[in-house]
């Protein structure tokens, strides 16, 4: 029953294509692109942290990883962070290589001198304030090393339908002037397509906060606006 509803639907869609390309090529039809967009300050913000553990054995620097991972996670709760918004989304492990040339084989070839654990933790905050905050906390909780911070705008989705909604009327407005100008009537819109872009100042949406030589994380957690941006492109038919 599954495979022929599937069937039944790839073969509805096809027709559907099929048919506009049909009506655009016996019809006298239009197409046009319409666009909206609007700037948005991002409001939320998702901290990427790394814990780095070293030990002399691979199951010495594991668990002291997970130790130190552990410790962060329950510090960032205690803190008020929903143990949900904490994420591992990577870990691992390799072997460190020694670097001075007393430690090396008798063929010159480097040794290992221990294991190198890494936890990778994504840390999303409702806050940018508090993510300044959260940020030189996890410094001095243990976490070794801030691959960066990623700002989001947490409606953003919202916003991207509304403006959608709006870039069809941009290329509606923009058909009819068309159209009419020459003395002709818009008929039935025949195809549509549509597609979204985010452009941020800062590259890829996120910042690369450095630290101190004490540890003190230097911090700017003030991104600029992203310009949310919708185009529709649409073909209408033509009729007098």
């Amino acid at each position: 029953m599954t495979r022929i509803l599937a069937a039944a639907l790839s073969s509805a869609l096809l027709l559907a294509s099929a048919s506009a390309e049909t009506l655009k090529d016996t019809l006298p039809h239009i197409s046009v692109t319409g666009e909206a967009s609007e700037e948005a300050f991002p409001d939320r913000a998702i901290l990427h942290l790394d814990i780095v553990a070293d030990r002399p054995t691979a199951t010495e620097a594991v668990t002291e990883n997970e130790r130190k991972t552990r410790s962060l996670s329950d510090g960032l709760v205690r803190q008020g962070v929903p143990i949900d918004d904490i994420r591992v989304v990577g870990a691992t492990l390799q072997s460190v290589a020694a670097e001075d040339a007393a430690t090396r084989s008798a063929h010159g070839k480097r040794v290992s001198n221990g294991f190198r654990a890494r936890s990778e933790l994504s840390v999303t905050v409702n806050s940018l304030d508090e993510a300044a905050s959260l940020l030189s906390r996890a410094i001095d909780a243990g976490s070794n090393d801030l691959p960066g911070v990623e700002f989001v705008v947490s409606d953003e989705r919202t916003r991207l339908e509304r403006l959608r909604i709006a870039a069809v009327k941009d290329a509606e407005q923009r058909a009819r002037n068309y159209v009419e100008a020459v003395g002709g009537k818009l008929g039935r819109i025949i195809e549509i397509d549509h597609q979204e872009a985010v452009s941020a100042a800062e590259a890829n949406g996120r910042t690369e906060p450095s630290a101190s030589a004490s540890g003190a994380a230097l911090l700017r957690l003030r991104p600029g606006a992203r310009r949310l941006t919708a185009r529709v492109s649409a073909t209408w038919a033509l009729s007098r």
